[in-house]
């Protein structure tokens, strides 16, 4: 939000467009956020494509390995404890944000070449191990943040200073990657969020014939 908020107040180039992957599993906080300032977005200029991928369940039953989230595992042999393989992202955000892409390339005409498309990412300084090169040849992934020494503080910082609200910090009401701090907060609040992720956590218990499967 802060990218999109420095291009719509002019201290940012503007890219082409915006587009934002929704899970359909965010926390209420956010899409309560996105309401009341996408529409800022748009008074100044900035629209902001939202986009789904075409399998948004946690459970894909035709699927061997059906689970698409990271959840943790105990082997019911041996005890041993793991973790399977995240596909929600691919799925959920980088499929539908790259078809997308496609969809617009194909109506300026454009064709799939090297280095055709700058993606920027809101990865912030503090995070910069998450920064990768895009594993397509057409998308070249940009960090503003990071190239401008910026990090989530001074995200904040920034935000307030110029008299804008500071969004909750994005994820899944389900996702595994969650400190305990997190996971009783949630359950503190005991609201919808809360439910869908006890509800993800039965579901995915009996998923896998040799482990059990669980959130935390």
């Amino acid at each position: 939000f802060t990218i999109a908020a420095m291009m719509a107040l002019d201290e940012m180039p503007r890219a082409d467009f915006l587009v934002h992957a929704d899970t359909q599993h965010e926390r209420s906080g956010t899409y309560d956020f996105a309401r009341r300032w996408l529409p800022w977005l748009g008074e100044h200029g900035l629209d902001v494509v939202t986009v789904q991928g075409k399998r948004t369940g946690v459970v894909i039953e035709k699927w061997a390995n059906s689970v698409m989230i990271p959840a943790f595992t105990t082997d019911h042999q041996t005890g041993a404890k793991g973790q399977i393989r995240r596909q929600c992202t691919h799925d959920w955000k980088i499929t539908p944000i790259r078809s997308f892409i496609r969809g617009e390339l194909d109506r300026r005409g454009l064709a799939l070449s090297p280095g055709i498309v700058e993606s920027w990412q809101g990865i912030s300084l503090d995070e910069f191990t998450r920064m990768r090169d895009s594993d397509v040849q057409y998308i070249v992934n940009a960090y503003p943040l990071v190239d401008r020494r910026i990090s989530r503080s001074d995200c904040v910082a920034w935000l307030r200073n110029h008299g804008l609200e500071v969004p909750p910090k994005s994820s899944c009401t389900f996702c595994p990657f969650r400190n305990l701090q997190s996971w009783k907060n949630l359950k503190r609040d005991r609201g919808p969020d809360w439910i869908e992720a006890m509800t993800v956590d039965e579901t995915i218990r009996d998923k896998r014939p040799k482990c059990e499967l669980f959130l935390h």
